[in-house]
Formats: structure tokens, C-alpha cells, sequence
């Protein structure tokens, strides 16, 4: 009972002491500004978290929207039994489907432009288990690939930089050649769009070129090997088990690599940023905790009197220590609990609404994306209380040190 009455007690102390008083106008104002600082710090915390979140969900979400979960090769000589390889690695657990393709950098060019591009040949019947490229045809058909002898399938951003549509054809250079009494000449075949994609990935929109694997290589004289296998997974999260489980499984003339270690450079740098700004936003609550400390600095010089009067009557400096920290907690704890609010209904209405719009042709988002994760909201209030806890230690000690006669001297004089 004892213990109840004094937490009662420092409740009350705490509460009445951090209560602004009709004619205490600055006292009030400084109370405004250490919550405030405390609120803007949790909600830009959350914010911007759940913006970074949501940046590396869309660029994972359109990374793999276009290419495997894992890539088999072999680690030398051309890859000539993928059929066997391809039933085998389709057997393991979590593994969706399976797809042989080739792969060649090449030059597109058109009557008014050439670039730099890659061609994929692939199996139009099984390039929908591992990808989605299929999904996002945003003009022709991807039937078309299926019959066409000489057909492809481009990039929206490619096809716009070549100047191309549905019909136009497009002549593709391979670094493949032959030695003629000229010299070194390349290969080159004119092949006809049928369809062209967007999946919102500008390397992907902007460089990369699908035609059948047949196709492939009777334009550039490949034989009956491929480039590697494209693995689709049930989640991408599994990555690193089924890499293990392929590897295990063909042995060791071939190589298995996720997506995770395929983008490491770009996730690693992602992950850097998102640490990096949670640092510097983390300021904005350590700044306000200089406000929460300076207010309980005047608090205790305001209030010397009253403090001197309860150590008079028995109050203890333990007692007086735990007031003024638990005034900091109060303050803390009400600014984190506004800013958690503020922060989760930006981050939802932004998402949901599409409130701040990106242009396509630099971003390839349309929108600025939210995504919320409930580790992040809680480490960010767990932060700005501690932070706001430890501002509160010399402003407390300060008034638990405080000497009664002294201060009640003073008073008399």
C-alpha cells in the first residue's frame, strides 16, 4: 500500500508540476516547444522510414517482376544438358517454375537511332512462370512471339529511343561474328516488333530485348546450349535455401545466384541510406531533449521553493529525483504518442491516396511510396523516450541535490 501511495504521489507531484499555470505565458511556450520538438522528430522518423521501406518494396517488387529469383550457370564451358538440369532443379521444394534462356549484349538499331541492349531468348511458354514480363505487354500481344519466326518483344523507354512501334523492325548486331578476308565482321538480324512492355524498371525498359531461343540461334549460328536456367520461387525470401538445395543437387560444374547477391551493390546501398537517415532524423528528437531538459532546469528553479518544502516535511531526494524524471517521461511519452499518430496517418493517407506524384519518365513511379512496418514505429518510440528519459538526469539530480535551508534562507531574506 505503501508503494501504491507513493507512485500515486509522484504521479500527482509530476503532473501538477509540468501543468501550466494561468500567468506562467513563457513557461507554456517552452512546454509548446519541447513536446512539439519531440512530435516533428517520431513523425519524420516514421515517415521517412516507411518511405525508404516502400522505395526497396517497389524496386524489389519490379527487379523481380523482370528477372528470376535465381539464375543457374554453369561455372565453364557452354551449357549443354539443361534439360536434365531444369527437371532436376524444377523438383526441389518452393521452386514455381523453371525456364532456360540465352543471353547476348547486343546493338538495337533503327533507321534513326542505335543503342546498347540485351537479348534474351527465351521460351514464350514458360517466360510467364518465371516472370511477369507477359503481364505487362502494354501494346501488341505476347502470343505473337509464339508464332513469329523473326518477332521480339522490346522495352517501352527502348522502343521511344529507337523511335519504333508494333510492326517496325529493328536490326540487332551480336558481338558473335565470323572471320571473313575483310576481317572480323558481326552478326546481325532485322527482326519485327510484336509487342512491347513496361514493368517500371528503367534497365529493364530501356535495354532489354525477348525473342525465342530458336530464333536466337538461328540468327546468330548458337547451338543447342543455353546461357543458364531462371528459377521462379513460391517467395524470394527462400532464395539463399533453394540456392544451397541446386547447387547441392547438380553438383559442383554448376553455380546457382539470387537475387539478393545479383543486387547486393544497390540493397546494400538502400539498406546504408535508410540508416543513414534514421540517424539524422534521430537528431531531431535529440535536439528536442535539449528543449525537455531546459525546461526542467526552469521548472526547478521556479519551483525551489516548493521543493525545499516537501524535503522540510520528509520528502526524500530519491522522491524528488523520480518527479522530475517522470516529468520528462510524461513530456516525452505525449510528444511520441502525437507523432506516432501524425507519422502512421501520413504514411497510410499517402499511400492510399497517392498524395505526393512522381514523373514517370524520371522515377518510373507514379506516385511516392508509403509502406509501414510495425518494428519501425516501435523503435522510433522507443527512442524518442529514452532520449527524452536521459534528458531528464542533471535537471533531476540538480533538484534532488537541492538543500532546503538555503533555499528557504533565501526566501526570508
Amino acid at each position: 500500500m505503501k508503494r501504491r501511495n507513493r507512485a500515486k504521489l509522484i504521479w500527482w507531484l509530476s503532473s501538477r508540476g509540468i501543468k501550466p499555470r494561468r500567468g506562467e505565458g513563457f513557461f507554456s511556450f517552452v512546454f509548446f516547444i519541447a513536446v512539439l520538438g519531440v512530435v516533428v522528430g517520431v513523425a519524420a522518423l516514421i515517415i521517412v522510414n516507411s518511405v525508404m521501406t516502400g522505395f526497396q518494396s517497389a524496386i524489389k517488387e519490379r527487379l523481380l517482376s523482370s528477372n528470376a529469383d535465381i539464375i543457374v550457370m554453369k561455372t565453364s564451358g557452354n551449357f549443354y544438358e539443361y534439360d536434365y538440369a531444369e527437371r532436376k532443379v524444377s523438383e526441389l521444394n518452393h521452386v514455381k517454375g523453371v525456364s532456360p534462356f540465352i543471353y547476348l549484349s547486343v546493338m538495337a538499331s533503327s533507321d534513326s537511332a542505335s543503342f546498347g541492349a540485351s537479348l534474351r531468348g527465351c521460351d514464350p511458354e514458360k517466360e510467364g512462370k518465371v516472370t511477369d514480363i507477359p503481364k505487362h505487354i502494354v501494346m501488341g500481344d505476347w502470343e505473337l512471339l509464339k508464332s513469329a519466326d523473326n518477332g521480339v518483344i522490346i522495352g517501352k523507354a527502348l522502343a521511344e529511343e529507337l523511335g519504333v512501334s508494333i510492326g517496325d523492325t529493328v536490326t540487332v548486331i551480336s558481338p558473335l561474328g565470323r572471320k571473313t578476308p575483310f576481317g572480323f565482321m558481326p552478326l546481325s538480324f532485322r527482326f519485327r516488333i510484336v509487342g512491347i512492355f513496361e514493368v517500371g524498371m528503367y534497365q529493364f525498359d530501356s535495354g532489354l530485348i525477348l525473342a525465342r531461343m530458336d530464333t536466337v540461334r538461328k540468327a546468330f549460328g548458337i547451338g543447342d546450349f543455353v546461357t543458364g536456367l531462371m528459377v521462379k520461387l513460391d517467395d524470394p525470401e527462400n532464395a539463399k535455401l533453394v540456392e544451397s538445395e541446386i547447387e547441392r543437387t547438380l553438383g559442383e560444374k554448376f553455380v546457382a545466384r539470387d537475387w539478393i547477391e545479383m543486387n547486393k551493390n544497390l540493397f546494400s546501398a538502400l539498406k546504408l541510406e535508410k540508416l543513414a537517415m534514421f540517424l539524422i532524423l534521430t537528431l531531431i528528437v535529440v535536439v528536442a531533449s535539449f528543449n525537455i531538459s531546459s525546461l526542467l532546469m526552469m521548472n526547478v528553479n521556479y519551483k525551489s521553493k516548493e521543493i525545499a518544502i516537501l524535503k522540510t516535511l520528509g520528502g526524500e531526494s530519491s522522491l524528488i529525483l523520480k518527479v522530475f524524471m517522470f516529468q520528462g517521461f510524461i513530456i516525452g511519452l505525449f510528444g511520441t504518442v502525437v507523432g506516432e499518430v501524425i507519422g502512421i496517418l501520413v504514411s497510410l493517407l499517402g499511400e492510399k491516396y497517392k498524395l505526393i506524384s512522381l514523373p514517370t519518365d524520371i522515377y518510373y513511379i507514379d506516385h511516392l511510396p508509403f509502406q509501414l512496418h510495425v518494428l519501425d514505429c516501435i523503435f522510433a518510440a522507443v527512442a524518442a523516450v529514452i532520449i527524452s528519459i536521459v534528458a531528464t538526469i542533471y535537471p533531476a539530480r540538480k533538484a534532488a541535490i537541492t538543500d532546503p535551508v538555503k533555499i528557504l534562507r533565501m526566501g526570508e531574506t
